[in-house]
């Protein structure tokens, strides 16, 4: 087995995880259109690696030397800024690899030229903040840039992990100079915009992917084992809702420890406001107020995420109260929307949603239905069913996928745009 070795990943932002160069290509246009002139050849890659502030005062050295390098960053943060909080995307594979390196114990921070106004938001919008321990941007190194290689070993120091056990993921030469500079590995994750400088990194780099999900060339990915959530409520036999799989991470909301030791598991953690129900007198547990924006539910698979989970089935969570069904769905699709793989079962029906993309199920008895969570569910498509759809829509007001059933042994059912939410009843 080739094991991980690194104990911190230090990863930077534009063209490394994010899809984002598209922004600052059409910020550059932007900029200097209202100038009345065209993006200078090689601007990009005289810039790339700097900061926000070396940038700004080489445009105006260079160019515009009757203005302020503080009003061009001003300039550029509000052309940029609305992309990054709702429109910016992970790269390829990104999601998938922070998470394994976070199950696998290695400590994460953020190293970018980017100021936390751009990627606080971005980060939160694609639900990937949680995951960082550490968050460090040039702007915290006085304004200079990754070929120093300052912004990494204070990334190094926050998270009190020796440099030489640090690995550095960029996509420009600058980055991969200043994480060498500063004793570390360097692996680069090449983007268009950096190609004239490929050969060169790849002299320096430790390693050099197209994606990050090239990086089990250099050590073994771990399993994704699963996260079992106990809820304190479940209609009929639990051991008909839960079946144990090894590696199986435990956690229980509130009471549903109780439910758990029903069946002889042991939680790993308890998380609950307990108003309802008595705290376990053994057993790790954290204790939140009753007075809280997150349900106990919801903590538990924001824990979960928080460690690197992506496969969640929550035991129980239907019946008792409506208003708690209710949001024990809607945690469903706030997994959903994060990339992660959620399931809620009880002993007679199974949910599941699915955000912008593809789910197969196998067949079961009783009757299999659809809803749109989101306002509207566009590009369902279903095979295997009686009914099946193609390219169709459902709206969260009117119930048209209600009480479908299986026509084979297997269903499929996609969603383009929106969170379906997929709902399996015994008859």
């Amino acid at each position: 087995m080739r094991e991980i070795p690194f104990k911190a990943a230090l990863f930077d932002l534009d063209g490394t995880l994010l899809e984002s160069m598209y922004v600052w290509t059409r910020v550059d246009e932007v900029f200097f259109a209202s100038r009345g002139m065209a993006v200078p050849e090689g601007y990009g890659n005289a810039i790339a690696g700097c900061s926000y502030r070396e940038s700004a005062q080489y445009t105006v050295e260079h160019y515009f030397p009757d203005e302020n390098w503080e009003d061009l960053i001003a300039e550029w943060t509000r052309l940029s800024e609305i992309e990054y909080a709702e429109h910016v995307q992970l790269k390829p594979g990104g999601l998938q690899y922070l998470r394994m390196l976070r199950r696998a114990g290695v400590k994460l921070a953020v190293t970018t030229a980017l100021p936390p106004n751009l990627y606080m938001p971005c980060l939160e919008h694609l639900g990937v903040l949680e995951l960082f321990d550490e968050l460090c941007s040039t702007e915290h190194t006085g304004g200079r840039g990754k070929a120093s290689g300052e912004v990494f070993l204070l990334a190094a120091e926050k998270l009190g992990v020796a440099p030489e056990d640090c690995a550095v993921f960029e996509d420009v030469l600058a980055g991969i100079q200043g994480a060498k500079r500063a004793g570390m590995r360097a692996y680069c994750v090449k983007d268009a915009h950096s190609a004239c400088a490929f050969e060169e990194m790849a002299r320096l780099a430790d390693g050099m992917v197209d994606s990050l999900e090239e990086m089990v060339r250099y050590h073994d990915f771990t399993p994704s084992p699963r996260c079992v959530v106990f809820t304190a409520h479940c209609e009929g036999d639990p051991r008909k809702a839960y079946a144990p799989e090894e590696g199986d991470f435990i956690l229980c909301a509130d009471g549903g420890w109780k439910l758990a030791r029903s069946l002889g598991v042991t939680p790993a953690l308890v998380i609950g406001d307990f108003d309802s129900a008595e705290a376990p007198e053994t057993g790790v547990v954290e204790r939140h107020p009753v007075m809280k924006d997150d349900t106990d539910t919801m903590l538990c698979l924001k824990r979960g995420l928080e460690l690197g989970y992506d496969r969640f089935t929550f035991v129980g969570g239907f019946g008792g109260r409506l208003d708690h069904t209710l949001a024990n769905l809607q945690t469903l699709a706030y997994a959903a929307e994060r990339g992660a793989q959620a399931e809620m079962c009880d002993a007679y029906c199974r949910a599941l949603a699915v955000h912008n993309g593809t789910v197969c199920l196998r067949r079961r008895p009783g009757k299999l239905s659809l809803f749109a969570i989101s306002d509207r569910c566009r590009g369902i498509t279903s095979t295997g069913t009686v009914y099946n759809l193609t390219d169709g829509e459902l709206s969260n007001t009117f119930p048209l996928g209600v009480s479908n059933e299986y026509a084979a042994d297997e269903a499929e059912i996609a969603v383009k745009d929106g969170t379906l939410l997929i709902v399996q009843t015994d008859d």
